[in-house]
C-alpha cells in the first residue's frame, strides 16, 4: 500500500512538473493560451514613447536596451481626463487596436481601462471626489467598446481600483471620498463590456499582494462586478513579487469562492519588478528621504531605478510577457521546482503575466518626459531576465 501512495505522489509530482504544449489540465479555459499574436506597438504618436525613443536613439547601445521595452507587446492605457471629449476616445481605440491587429486579423489588443479618476488621484494633497456622472462614464465606456468591436481584447478594468478598498494609512490620511461611486461605475462597467463584445478578457484591478488584505480584496472586487470578469489583474503600481502575487491570487479567488463567485484567475504585471520590492522595504530605504525633500524622484510611483545588477528595492523590468505562468525563468519568480505548493498555485490561479506597468515613465503617467528614455535604459540594462 505505501508503495502505491508513494508511486500515486510520484506520478502527480511528473504531472505538475510537465505538461502537453497547449492548455495547462489545472487551468484549461486560460484564454491567454489560445495562441493568437501579441504585437508591440507601432503607433508612432505621443501615446507610444517607448517607441518614439527607441526610433530617434543613436547610440548603439542605448537603442539596444530601448528595444527591449519598445518592442515588447505591452498594455496600452486609455485614460479620461476633467477636458477629455468623451467622442474621441473611439477613434483613438480603433486606431491601437488596428494597429495590434496589423497583418493579424487575429491579433490581440491589450488595453487598461482607467477612467474613474479624471482630475487625477491626488489634487492639492486629497482625494478628489469623482466628479464624471455615471452618464458621462457610461459614454466613454460605450465609445471605447465601439473602438474595440469584434477585436481579441484583453482588458485591464480600471488600474488603481484598489484605492478605493481605503486600505491602511493612506486610506486614513488621503481617503476615497467615493469609493461606493467608483465601484459602481466599475460594477456597470464591467457587465457592460462583458455582455457586449464578443471577443473580450477582463480582468478588475486588485491592488497587489503588499496592498490590501484579501478580505479587502474580496469586498472591492464584489462590488466592482468581478462576476462578469474572467478574473482580477495584480501589481499594476506596486512591485512586489511575482511568487508574493502568486499566493496573494490564490487566497483571493478561494475566498471568492467561498462566497460564491468561483474559478476566477488572475493576470500578473511583470513591467517593473524584475527587482522586486514591497512598499514597507520602499518605504525603509526612500520614504524618510521623500518626505524630507518632497523630491518626486524618491516617490513610490517614481521609485529610483537600479545602477547595477544586485542593488536592491529599485527598478527594472522583469519576466518577458507570457501565456504561461511557468517557464525557463520561473525559478527567477520564486516559482523553481522547490517550491511546488506556489508552482502548483501558479498553474490554477494564475493565467499570465502581462507588461500593464508602467514604471519607466515619470511617475508611471502618459506621454513622454525627458528622464524617460533614461529609466528605460537603466531599467533594462540591470534586469535579470531576458
Amino acid at each position: 500500500m505505501r508503495r502505491l501512495i508513494v508511486l500515486g505522489t510520484l506520478l502527480v509530482a511528473l504531472a505538475l512538473a510537465a505538461w502537453p504544449a497547449g492548455a495547462d489540465p489545472l487551468n484549461p479555459a486560460n484564454p491567454l493560451q489560445d495562441g493568437r499574436p501579441w504585437q508591440w506597438s507601432a503607433i508612432t504618436t505621443r501615446a507610444n514613447p517607448e517607441l518614439l525613443n527607441h526610433r530617434a536613439e543613436t547610440d548603439p547601445a542605448r537603442k539596444a536596451q530601448l528595444a527591449r521595452i519598445a518592442l515588447t507587446p505591452r498594455v496600452r492605457w486609455f485614460a479620461n481626463c476633467g477636458s477629455c471629449n468623451v467622442d474621441r476616445v473611439r477613434q483613438s481605440v480603433a486606431s491601437y487596436v488596428a494597429d495590434a491587429r496589423r497583418n493579424h486579423p487575429d491579433g490581440v489588443a491589450q488595453l487598461a481601462i482607467f477612467g474613474l479618476w479624471p482630475d487625477g488621484e491626488v489634487v492639492n494633497g486629497r482625494r478628489p471626489a469623482m466628479s464624471w456622472s455615471m452618464t458621462r462614464y457610461q459614454a466613454w465606456i460605450r465609445q471605447i467598446a465601439l473602438g474595440i468591436g469584434d477585436a481579441r481584447a484583453i482588458i485591464v478594468l480600471e488600474p488603481d481600483l484598489a484605492i478605493s478598498a481605503n486600505h491602511g494609512a493612506d486610506g486614513r490620511t488621503m481617503p476615497d471620498p467615493s469609493p461606493g461611486t467608483r465601484m459602481r461605475m466599475a460594477a456597470w462597467a464591467a457587465r457592460y463590456l462583458a455582455t457586449t463584445l464578443r471577443n473580450e478578457t477582463l480582468y478588475l484591478d486588485a491592488g497587489s499582494a503588499d496592498w490590501l488584505y484579501v478580505d479587502e480584496a474580496v469586498r472591492l472586487l464584489r462590488a466592482s462586478g468581478v462576476q462578469y470578469a474572467r478574473g482580477f489583474a495584480l501589481g499594476a503600481t506596486h512591485y512586489d513579487s511575482v511568487a508574493a502575487n502568486v499566493a496573494f491570487a490564490a487566497k483571493v479567488s478561494q475566498a471568492l469562492g467561498r462566497v460564491g463567485i468561483s474559478g476566477k484567475r488572475a493576470i500578473i504585471d511583470t513591467a517593473d519588478n524584475g527587482t522586486p520590492f514591497t512598499w514597507a522595504q520602499w518605504n525603509a530605504r526612500w520614504g524618510d528621504r521623500f518626505r524630507s525633500t518632497g523630491n518626486e524622484y524618491y516617490q513610490f510611483d517614481n521609485t529610483p531605478t537600479c545602477g547595477s545588477p544586485t542593488e536592491q528595492v529599485c527598478q527594472t523590468i522583469g519576466h518577458r510577457p507570457s501565456r504561461t505562468p511557468l517557464d525557463a525563468e520561473a525559478a527567477k519568480l520564486g516559482l523553481g521546482t522547490d517550491h511546488p505548493t506556489l508552482r502548483r498555485q501558479a498553474r490554477v490561479y494564475v493565467d499570465g503575466y502581462l507588461w500593464f506597468g508602467r514604471g519607466w515613465r515619470w511617475m508611471q503617467q502618459g506621454g513622454n518626459d525627458s528622464r524617460s528614455p533614461g529609466r528605460m535604459v537603466r531599467m533594462a540594462a540591470y534586469t535579470r531576465f531576458r
